[in-house]
Parts: C-alpha cells; structure tokens; sequence
C-alpha cells in the first residue's frame, strides 16, 4: 500500500494541466511529459481525475464507460504507458472512482430507460411521480429537483445533474460491477482511489419526503448522506477487492461528518484509511452551501482554528485519517479565501502551506498550487461548469435573487475558477498548449509560471520543495502528536507535532494584521523553515502579516548541534 502517511499527493485535473496534440484539451501524454518536474517538486503520488469516456456533462464526472478513456486524453495505451512512467519514477497513482452514479448516456442505464423490463432498472432509482410533481422534495446538489422526468408518469433520481443518474447500491449486482471496474484497473498496476460523493451511496429506505411540512424543494442532508450501510459497503469494498490488492481507499464525502470521517477510516472498521472533509473550503458558506450569500462568505481567524482543532483532535481520539487540502477542482484556489493576494501574496501563500504541511494527515497539492495560481473571473458567458449555471438560475427561479446578482454570486464561487490551465512558462497561451485552451487562460500567467518560478530561489515553488523535504525529515510532521497552544488567541495559530523523539513549534499568523503573541510556556529551539526574516524563538513572539514560523524545540546544550543539522530547511 501506498505510505499515505508519509506521502505528498499532488491532484491533477486533467483537461487544465498539459496539452500535447495541440487540441487546447489537457490529456495523457501531456501529464507524462510533466512527470519528471513532479518528481523534482518532491511527489509520491497522484491523484488523477476522472479519464474515462464521458459526454462531459460535469466533465468526467458523468461517465459513459468505466472501461474506456476519454478520446480527448488519449488512449488506454497511453494510459497504460503512464502508469509504467510513474513506476519508474518511484510514484504511485489514485485514480478517480465516481460510483454515486453513471451518466444517463452509460449502457446500463440507457438499456434501462428503453426497456421497463431491463435488468438494469434496478441499477437506478425509477419511481412514479406523484400529482403531476417528482415523487419527493429533494433538492438537487445542484440546484432544482433531484428528479428528472422519465415520461409523463415516471422519474428516474438524479442528485447533481440530470445527466447523472444515481446508482442503487442496495443491488449487490450494482456493487459487483463497481467492484468491477475497480479490480480492472488494480490489475494494472493503480494503487488506490479516491472515491467521489462516496457518502452518497445509501439513501434512505422509501425515498421519502424531506421536511413535507414546508414548501419547496427541500435538502436531504441525512436522508441522502452518510447512511449506516455506507459503513458497511465500504467494509465490503475493502474485504472483496482493497485488502486484495493492498490499495489505498480514501473517501470524498458531502458534508461529512467528523464521527462518520473517524468511522469510515478507522483501521477497526476494516474500511478505508483516508477521507477529506470540507469544513475548511465552507468556512462563510450559509445553510445553502457556497450559493447562500447572505453570510458574504465572512468567517473570522478563531473559526479557523476551531475547524483546524475539531479535526486535529479527533483523529487522535478516534483514531481515524484526514487527507489535509486548501485547494482542489471543486473549490476556488484558497489564497482568494484565506489569504491576501493584493498586499501579501507571497507571504500569505508560504504561510498556508507551511499550515497545510505541518498538520496531522496527508498534504494534498492542487495543480498550480505550488506556484501560485490565482483565480480568474470568469464572465457569465465563459464559464463551462453546470453546477455553476444551474444554480444561479436556480437562485433566480426558487429564491427570486435577481439574475444580474445571481450571475454575480456564481461568478464568485464557479468551480471554473480555479479549473484554468496550469500556466507552465510566459510564452504563447502559458506553455499550456499552442493553441487557444478550452477554457480562458488566466493572464497574470506572464508573472505567474512554473518556469519563473523554478529559477527564482525565493518563489512558493521552491518554499513548497522545502517544506516537502522538511516533511519527510521529520517523523514528528508525519505521524506526531498536534498539540495546539494559545488556543484564544485571535490571529494566531500555535501549535506542537510531537513524539518521542522531538518537539516542534509552528506559528502561523493567519491575518492581514502584526500580532504579537506570549507564548503559553518558556521554549527554547532552532527556525527550521520561515516565510519571512529568520527569528530568534522568545517568550513573547511579534509576528507580521502572515509570517509563519517551524522550529524545533531544542534543550540549550543540543542547540548547536540541530542548528547544523537545520540550516538546509532555511529560506
């Protein structure tokens, strides 16, 4: 099995990270000519987004055929020869496994849908309408009716697009298919998966009404996410084919719980060993997730901390796993949200991912993270992503938000955002292709590059390499015990990753404002890494706008020795 704990995983989404054929589409060959500046950058694993055939509804997310790759990457030959590159570079690979549903354009569920008598109607949810309306209040994740219309009587459930239709998991033949395809491409040599919207796999018995008393489409939340048998598909996923193949099973779930996270990745519950949660991306999000502005998107620092501390914490005490992220395919790119690119863009940068390095759980990179990349904003007519289009419509329709200010509360949260290409070098459309990319291209890619970045010994590119190998030199960073200290302090974050054989001190400030902070106890230690002018650890600690400090916690007369040690990690 992948060491997941003592591994860095960089996401690649790939329509947006290298094109090769000059089509302006992302594809295979181009993530293979890539490999090598991953391997420099300090990856052990990838974690690939879906490139299996699909009509591209929810781009990849909607697949047609799990056994295919998608034409516009490539091959299953390329595919094939990627998965031999990575091996020679001594790096593993998780693949996308989207097994909430299939897109209505899937064999199954076209075979279902022109014949009743199908064997494959049981893979899906078809169910009589009820009055001339869906047969209940769902509210889809992306915004209307969880139901698409069938004929005039008859619904078939479908809890993000139209076009993705989900799949009935209470059918052990549906489990066994997914089963499947997961054993096809384990054969080949992948390593894992990361399973999307996997937490939506046990609806409630019935499919009943959510909250009938009100008016409207309603959300499902527990009658749609984190049912008991979840727990128990997964311990069957991992007995038939994860434990066969000592693969890594790392779940993405909607609004995960943190009890139902420890849960599922518990080594008792013989599931899987690694889930993500969201309880960082939605900090200012209101009760409709990132469409609801009523709240503006505000959150202060200490619900920061507090979301850091809750997650910290239970993993220790119920021994479960988090992969730790900032940025991924399906949020904005976090230096927009929790940063300040205007005044301190590379200090709020460092800053966070020295955060994002030093917690307990496996770091994940987003493309273009390591060099920068902001979010571009898109305008109305650009963007690509149906969540986006569909719920500003949404809005306009069900919550009577005028459609000029809809239009701009999807402009600020569309996925399409942070789904721009990687901007390689400052030549022609960034080094990305050499023909107009598929989506628009983000122009500060002329100051903003990989290349420029590489050669510039002070770049984030270089301050992640450092904080990758800072990573892997320190056990206390990998498995340590996270220990937080001035919890109250309202811009600071402090905390210790401890073992036996060493302590070490991170500081971050997460604000736009110095702040000084009086440490809870006398430490004496050597700065191992910083993202601003290298400082003596006192009592009390003056920190500018996102300074971020690591030290390791020394005794006077071993001062000298780790200082030696130490000097490599400065900046």
């Amino acid at each position: 099995m992948i060491d997941f704990k003592h591994s860095v995983i960089y996401q690649i989404w790939p329509r947006s990270f290298k094109d090769s054929n000059n089509d302006g589409i992302g594809d295979i060959q181009g993530i293979i000519s890539k490999l090598d500046y991953l391997k420099e950058l300090g990856i052990d694993c990838i974690w690939l987004s879906p490139i299996y055939a699909s009509p591209n509804d929810d781009y990849g997310y909607d697949i047609s055929d799990y056994y295919a790759i998608a034409p516009e990457y490539g091959t299953m030959n390329d595919f094939d020869q990627l998965l031999f590159e990575l091996k020679k570079r001594g790096m593993s690979i998780l693949m996308d496994l989207v097994a909430n549903h299939t897109s209505t354009k899937h064999a199954w569920f076209i075979d279902a849908y022109n014949n009743p008598d199908s064997e494959y109607r049981d893979f899906y949810f078809f169910k009589e309408g009820k009055n001339g309306n869906p047969p209940n209040n769902w509210l889809s994740f992306f915004g209307g009716s969880s139901w698409t219309k069938e004929n005039e009587h008859s619904y078939y459930l479908t809890s993000f697009a139209p076009t993705q239709a989900d799949l009935n998991w209470k059918n052990p033949q549906v489990r066994q298919e997914i089963y499947n395809v997961m054993e096809f491409y384990l054969k080949k040599g992948v390593d894992g998966f990361r399973m999307d919207v996997i937490n939506c796999i046990d609806k409630k018995d019935g499919l009943p009404d959510k909250n009938p008393e009100k008016k409207g489409y309603q959300f499902p939340d527990d009658y749609l996410l984190n049912g008991p048998l979840v727990h128990t598909y997964l311990k069957e996923m991992n007995e038939k084919v994860l434990s066969k193949y000592d693969a890594l099973g790392l779940a993405e779930g909607c609004l995960v719980t943190l009890d139902d996270a420890m849960k599922y990745t518990n080594p008792d519950s013989k599931g899987i060993q690694m889930t993500f949660h969201f309880d960082i991306s939605m900090l200012g999000y209101g009760s409709l997730g990132k469409y609801d502005f009523r709240k503006f998107y505000r959150f202060t620092t200490s619900e920061f901390k507090e979301v850091t501390r809750k997650w910290q914490n239970a993993m220790q005490e119920k021994n479960g796993y988090v992969g730790n992220f900032l940025s991924n395919h399906d949020n904005k790119r976090h230096l927009e949200r929790f940063g300040n690119i205007e005044l301190y863009y590379l200090e709020s940068a460092k800053a966070l991912a020295l955060y994002n390095f030093t917690l307990y759980g496996t770091p994940f990179i987003y493309q273009g993270e390591e060099i920068g990349m902001t979010n571009l904003k898109l305008d109305y007519s650009e963007w690509k992503d149906y969540e986006a289009i569909n719920s500003v419509q949404a809005m306009h329709d069900m919550l009577h938000v005028p459609l000029s200010i809809a239009k701009k509360i999807g402009a600020y949260v569309t996925r399409d955002n942070a789904r721009t290409p990687v901007q390689w070098s400052n030549e022609n459309y960034a080094g990305f292709s050499s023909v107009t990319p598929w989506i628009k291209l983000n122009p500060n890619y002329i100051h903003i590059n990989a290349h420029d970045s590489m050669i510039d010994p002070q770049s984030i590119y270089h301050f992640y390499k450092k904080l990758i190998v800072l990573r892997k030199s320190h056990e206390a960073l990998c498995t340590g015990k996270f220990i937080e200290l001035n919890k109250d302090h309202k811009s600071i974050l402090c905390f210790k990753r401890i073992n036996d054989e060493e302590e070490l001190l991170i500081l971050i400030n997460l604000t736009k404002q110095a702040a000084d902070i009086t440490l809870d106890e006398k430490l004496d230690g050597i700065e191992l890494l910083h993202n601003g002018l290298d400082k003596e650890l006192r009592r009390v600690m003056k920190l500018a706008p996102y300074e971020a400090h690591i030290y390791q916690l020394t005794k006077k007369e071993e001062k000298v020795k780790v200082s030696l040690h130490s000097s490599k990690y400065r900046v």
